[in-house]
């Protein structure tokens, strides 16, 4: 085996053992350590520490919050083929009120069968657009999810939003009358 071959498996060996050591430190509570762990994993191009990154930027967990630096890992995330981050970015973007770019995100995260999305986009239609009709569709896709696409929290949600809309008849045919 040459040296430089022996040196790249060395190297793909110790950013899993990052990563494998940041998963024993989150479980522990130890967020900073954690943090730092999954950080030297995603330098070292694990795309598994990207989404978790991501979600430690996001939050705040281990480290300051820093949304630019979750939106960085999470987008990451997203070219390496993550069926989370999309949705992820979403939040992010309809949090700074940055709606158009939101719902592109939101889409995005549907086309990779994550079911959640359309709840996300349905609450822009009725809060931010005041649009019932194009909400529906949305919420409806939620309720029909596999499991495994959508949460139980998410298709409840939707449920009783679905319900909330169904018991406003006339703010219904105000919305039919204004497309």
């Amino acid at each position: 085996m040459s040296r430089v071959h022996s040196t790249k498996k060395q190297r793909e060996s110790s950013v899993s053992d990052h990563y494998s050591r940041a998963n024993e430190e989150w479980g522990r509570g130890r967020l900073r350590s954690a943090f730092r762990l999954f950080r030297a994993a995603a330098e070292g191009g694990n795309g598994l520490a990207y989404d978790t990154l991501g979600y430690f930027y996001d939050g705040g967990v281990g480290t300051k919050r820093d949304e630019d630096a979750a939106l960085y890992w999470y987008k990451r995330a997203y070219r390496r083929g993550s069926f989370i981050a999309p949705n992820n970015i979403g939040v992010i973007y309809r949090d700074r009120k940055d709606l158009k770019r939101a719902l592109a995100w939101f889409r995005r995260a549907v086309d990779h069968e994550d079911a959640n999305a359309n709840l996300n986009i349905a609450k822009i239609y009725l809060r931010e657009k005041e649009n019932i009709e194009k909400a529906i569709p949305y919420l409806e896709a939620v309720c029909k999810a596999k499991a495994d696409d959508a949460t139980e929290s998410a298709k409840e949600e939707a449920k009783l939003l679905l319900k909330r809309i169904s018991l406003k008849p006339k703010a219904r045919a105000r919305q039919s009358r204004k497309l």
